[in-house]
């Protein structure tokens, strides 16, 4: 439906059917309550996020952790792959080099961690793994220190509930 009213009579129109429905434009306590907005910034109007954007967006965030293992084979395999470009001398095994050179420079400027050093990695499996002969050590003398205590109370109750009772046989004679 195509209208031929112009857009001067619509306007005038829609005036005179909002003064018909009491906006009272001069009163200012009904503006204050009318959203502010300015730009895409609106003042006293909140939008939130609905579950399922939260969700995909802590996914998005989230790293996965690799297992330091997994981390030396990956690095192990791109230390050969890195001598071999290396040796080679066609133009796509130096465009290769390049490349991935660029890409290790901007993860850098980005404050990502390399973790391609394979004898780092090896360092920290050795430190993890010292850590959890610490932990476990640990452990055991705390299990074995609360066993020794058991035992200690548990000796110091029976003498005294013996004592209790060669009391009561001596009040008894």
């Amino acid at each position: 439906v195509v209208s031929t009213q112009s857009t001067e009579d619509v306007q005038k129109s829609v005036k005179v059917k909002t003064t018909m429905l009491g906006d009272d434009s001069e009163n200012p306590k009904k503006k204050a309550k009318e959203p502010v907005s300015s730009g895409k910034l609106q003042f006293s109007k909140f939008e939130t996020k609905t579950k399922e954007e939260v969700d995909v967006q802590s996914l998005k965030k989230k790293k996965k952790r690799k297992n330091l293992e997994k981390l030396l084979e990956d690095a192990k395999k791109s230390k050969k792959e890195l001598q071999t470009l290396k040796k080679a001398t066609d133009e796509q095994s130096g465009n290769k080099l390049q490349d991935k050179a660029w890409k290790k420079a901007i993860s850098m400027a980005k404050g990502e961690k390399q973790k391609d050093n394979p004898d780092l990695i090896v360092k920290s499996i050795k430190r993890k793994e010292g850590q959890k002969r610490k932990a476990k050590k640990e452990w055991n003398e705390r299990v074995g220190g609360q066993k020794k205590a058991q035992k200690e109370k548990q000796k110091k109750r029976q003498a005294n509930i013996e004592k209790r009772i060669e009391g009561k046989k001596k009040n008894k004679r």
